[in-house]
């Protein structure tokens, strides 16, 4: 159950990743319209804020021992999702008249709503990368693996958001729900540890030490 529950964080966090995109561009139009600016600034931080996450969640994977910090990472995300609905709104209408008709406010609400919890869940990809490592002979295809399940993840975000959240769901329940899952994802993964190296590849690591320390063993 390892590898399907760490490829099953990945479609959770890819979905919530990308139906915000969508979603976000709803948000923030009762303000901003849905001008090209808008989309363009949407668009610009989401990959910004996976440039980021990247770094960050390589640099915490290269510490990680267990999923412990994944799970912390997960929840600060859900945390953001569930207070957007509470603070985007009224945030976006303090700014004012002069920035809501300037080309870079819309850049700027972007930046401040969405590029936390993007950021966060930017950080789950490499170190679900070390956590499904099962030995140097299936790393290729074991991250090939977590890329995949992970893009069919924001595509089903995607489409979801556009054919079914947004026809049948209101806008805040669907983000605020988002991140009452993304919460309940992180709280197992506090619960249910993780080592960052499987049974298996650990083993493997330990053979060859184990037949040096052996006297007169042929390798």
């Amino acid at each position: 159950m390892r590898l399907p529950a760490l490829y099953l964080t990945s479609i959770i966090c890819g979905f919530c990743m990308m139906a915000l995109e969508i979603l976000g561009g709803r948000f923030i139009q009762p303000i901003f319209g849905s001008s090209i600016d808008v989309w363009a600034a949407i668009i610009s931080v989401f990959i910004l804020s996976l440039s980021i996450g990247y770094v960050i969640g390589g640099r915490i994977a290269d510490r990680a021992r267990t999923n412990q910090p994944l799970g912390w990472l997960i929840i600060g995300a859900g945390i953001f999702y569930c207070l957007m609905p509470w603070y985007g709104t009224p945030f976006m209408e303090a700014l004012g008249e002069s920035v809501h008709t300037a080309r870079w406010g819309v850049l700027l609400a972007a930046l401040v709503l969405y590029l936390p919890p993007s950021l966060l869940l930017g950080t789950v990809s490499p170190i679900l990368v070390k956590l499904v490592f099962t030995g140097a002979d299936k790393v290729g295809s074991t991250t090939g693996m977590l890329y995949a399940v992970g893009s069919i993840g924001n595509v089903l975000g995607i489409l979801v958001a556009d054919y079914v959240l947004l026809k049948y769901v209101g806008l805040n329940a669907n983000i605020f729900s988002m991140g009452v899952i993304l919460g309940v994802l992180g709280v197992a993964h506090l619960l249910i540890t993780i080592a960052a190296t499987s049974p298996a590849a650990a083993a493997a690591s330990q053979a060859p030490a184990a037949a040096v320390a052996v006297p007169g063993t042929t390798v």
